[in-house]
Protein backbone atom coordinates (compact mmCIF):
# COMPACT_ATOMS: atom_id res chain seq x y z
CA UNK A 1 0.00 0.00 0.00
CA UNK A 2 1.40 3.18 -0.85
CA UNK A 3 1.59 6.08 1.48
CA UNK A 4 -1.14 7.43 -0.24
CA UNK A 5 -3.26 4.85 0.10
CA UNK A 6 -2.29 4.39 3.49
CA UNK A 7 -3.41 8.30 4.59
CA UNK A 8 -6.46 7.91 2.92
CA UNK A 9 -7.88 4.76 4.48
CA UNK A 10 -6.49 7.01 7.55
CA UNK A 11 -8.71 9.80 6.37
CA UNK A 12 -11.62 7.67 6.81
CA UNK A 13 -11.04 6.14 10.15
CA UNK A 14 -11.04 9.08 11.47
CA UNK A 15 -14.07 10.39 10.15
CA UNK A 16 -15.64 7.02 11.21
CA UNK A 17 -14.20 7.77 14.21
CA UNK A 18 -15.23 11.02 14.71
CA UNK A 19 -19.03 9.99 13.98
CA UNK A 20 -18.75 7.40 16.94
CA UNK A 21 -17.56 10.44 19.25
CA UNK A 22 -20.46 12.15 18.68
CA UNK A 23 -22.95 9.55 18.27
CA UNK A 24 -21.90 7.89 21.63
CA UNK A 25 -20.01 10.62 23.52
CA UNK A 26 -22.02 13.74 23.19
CA UNK A 27 -22.20 14.42 26.62
CA UNK A 28 -18.71 14.47 27.39
CA UNK A 29 -18.26 17.10 23.88
CA UNK A 30 -21.51 19.40 25.51
CA UNK A 31 -20.20 19.53 28.58
CA UNK A 32 -16.67 21.10 27.60
CA UNK A 33 -14.40 18.23 28.85
CA UNK A 34 -10.85 18.38 28.17
CA UNK A 35 -9.16 17.90 25.04
CA UNK A 36 -7.15 15.01 26.41
CA UNK A 37 -10.91 13.24 27.65
CA UNK A 38 -12.16 13.57 24.00
CA UNK A 39 -8.68 12.02 22.74
CA UNK A 40 -8.61 8.81 24.40
CA UNK A 41 -12.55 8.12 23.29
CA UNK A 42 -11.57 9.15 19.88
CA UNK A 43 -8.59 6.83 20.31
CA UNK A 44 -11.05 4.19 21.46
CA UNK A 45 -12.97 4.34 18.56
CA UNK A 46 -10.13 4.63 15.87
CA UNK A 47 -8.96 1.39 17.59
CA UNK A 48 -11.36 -0.74 15.63
CA UNK A 49 -10.21 0.51 12.32
CA UNK A 50 -6.96 -0.02 12.20
CA UNK A 51 -4.33 -3.38 12.99
CA UNK A 52 -2.03 -0.83 14.12
CA UNK A 53 -1.54 0.56 17.67
CA UNK A 54 -3.14 3.52 18.44
CA UNK A 55 -2.00 5.75 21.30
CA UNK A 56 -2.69 8.89 23.54
CA UNK A 57 -0.02 11.34 24.43
CA UNK A 58 3.19 8.66 23.09
CA UNK A 59 6.48 10.31 23.48
CA UNK A 60 8.44 7.65 21.55
CA UNK A 61 10.22 7.01 18.73
CA UNK A 62 11.45 3.59 19.21
CA UNK A 63 13.06 3.99 23.03
CA UNK A 64 14.09 7.58 22.54
CA UNK A 65 11.56 10.11 23.41
CA UNK A 66 10.34 11.92 20.39
CA UNK A 67 11.31 15.51 19.49
CA UNK A 68 11.59 18.41 16.89
CA UNK A 69 14.35 21.52 16.69
CA UNK A 70 12.83 22.64 19.60
CA UNK A 71 11.60 20.81 22.40
CA UNK A 72 10.08 17.33 23.00
CA UNK A 73 6.74 16.32 21.43
CA UNK A 74 3.45 14.44 22.52
CA UNK A 75 1.36 14.38 20.26
CA UNK A 76 -2.63 13.81 20.50
CA UNK A 77 -3.26 10.56 19.09
CA UNK A 78 -1.14 8.11 16.92
CA UNK A 79 -2.04 5.43 14.64
CA UNK A 80 1.64 3.50 14.24
CA UNK A 81 3.64 0.30 15.27
CA UNK A 82 5.59 1.21 18.34
CA UNK A 83 9.39 0.04 17.59
CA UNK A 84 8.45 0.31 14.08
CA UNK A 85 8.93 4.00 12.14
CA UNK A 86 7.57 1.98 8.93
CA UNK A 87 3.99 2.08 9.61
CA UNK A 88 3.62 5.38 11.27
CA UNK A 89 0.23 6.48 9.64
CA UNK A 90 -1.62 9.52 11.20
CA UNK A 91 -0.94 12.01 13.35
CA UNK A 92 -3.44 13.92 15.36
CA UNK A 93 -3.30 17.16 17.30
CA UNK A 94 -6.58 18.32 18.87
CA UNK A 95 -8.27 21.52 20.22
CA UNK A 96 -11.55 21.70 22.29
CA UNK A 97 -12.59 24.86 22.65
CA UNK A 98 -9.41 27.10 21.29
CA UNK A 99 -8.30 27.48 17.81
CA UNK A 100 -5.06 25.21 16.44
CA UNK A 101 -1.90 26.55 17.43
CA UNK A 102 1.20 27.39 15.84
CA UNK A 103 3.41 24.56 17.65
CA UNK A 104 0.84 22.05 16.91
CA UNK A 105 1.40 23.03 12.79
CA UNK A 106 5.00 22.80 13.91
CA UNK A 107 4.88 19.46 15.57
CA UNK A 108 2.04 18.44 12.32
CA UNK A 109 4.77 19.24 9.93
CA UNK A 110 7.83 17.75 11.44
CA UNK A 111 5.87 14.53 11.94
CA UNK A 112 5.20 14.59 8.01
CA UNK A 113 7.81 15.24 6.46
CA UNK A 114 9.32 12.62 3.76
CA UNK A 115 13.33 13.01 4.79
CA UNK A 116 12.37 13.04 8.44
CA UNK A 117 12.43 10.63 11.16
CA UNK A 118 9.18 10.12 11.60
CA UNK A 119 7.29 10.11 8.18
CA UNK A 120 3.39 9.47 9.09
CA UNK A 121 1.35 9.54 6.36
CA UNK A 122 -1.35 11.61 7.72
CA UNK A 123 -1.93 14.52 10.01
CA UNK A 124 -4.91 15.68 11.13
CA UNK A 125 -6.09 18.90 13.16
CA UNK A 126 -9.40 18.31 15.02
CA UNK A 127 -11.53 21.42 16.56
CA UNK A 128 -14.10 20.75 18.82
CA UNK A 129 -16.35 24.08 19.12
CA UNK A 130 -17.36 22.64 23.20
CA UNK A 131 -17.06 26.38 24.46
CA UNK A 132 -20.25 26.98 27.03
CA UNK A 133 -21.37 29.92 25.51
CA UNK A 134 -21.34 28.60 21.79
CA UNK A 135 -23.17 25.13 22.88
CA UNK A 136 -26.07 27.34 24.69
CA UNK A 137 -26.41 29.60 21.87
CA UNK A 138 -26.50 27.14 19.28
CA UNK A 139 -28.06 24.03 21.42
CA UNK A 140 -25.06 21.81 18.94
CA UNK A 141 -21.51 20.63 19.47
CA UNK A 142 -19.27 21.10 16.13
CA UNK A 143 -15.99 18.67 15.00
CA UNK A 144 -13.95 20.09 12.56
CA UNK A 145 -11.11 17.96 11.11
CA UNK A 146 -9.05 19.52 8.52
CA UNK A 147 -5.70 17.50 7.12
CA UNK A 148 -2.86 19.13 7.18
CA UNK A 149 -1.60 20.96 3.79
CA UNK A 150 -5.24 21.66 3.38
CA UNK A 151 -7.71 24.84 4.64
CA UNK A 152 -10.76 22.52 3.46
CA UNK A 153 -12.36 21.66 7.00
CA UNK A 154 -14.37 18.76 7.58
CA UNK A 155 -17.59 19.56 9.37
CA UNK A 156 -20.04 17.31 11.14
CA UNK A 157 -22.34 19.21 14.10
CA UNK A 158 -24.66 16.98 16.29
CA UNK A 159 -27.88 18.64 18.33
CA UNK A 160 -27.38 18.28 22.27
CA UNK A 161 -30.67 17.14 24.23
CA UNK A 162 -32.78 20.01 25.78
CA UNK A 163 -31.88 18.14 29.50
CA UNK A 164 -28.40 18.35 28.84
CA UNK A 165 -28.82 21.93 27.89
CA UNK A 166 -30.81 22.80 31.09
CA UNK A 167 -28.16 21.43 32.81
CA UNK A 168 -25.15 22.69 31.27
CA UNK A 169 -27.46 25.98 31.46
CA UNK A 170 -27.80 25.87 35.26
CA UNK A 171 -24.17 25.68 36.02
CA UNK A 172 -22.45 29.10 37.04
CA UNK A 173 -19.69 30.67 34.95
Amino acid sequence: MTTEQRAVAAKGAVIRGCRKLLKRDLMLLAIGAHEQSICHRLAVYLESFSELNVDCEYNRQRVHPKSIRDGRIKPDILIHKRMDSRFNLMVLEAKAGAETSTRDKQKLSAMLEVQGMYRYALGVYLHVENKRKRVLQTGRVKLSLRWHGSDDPYEMESDIPANILREIAAQPD
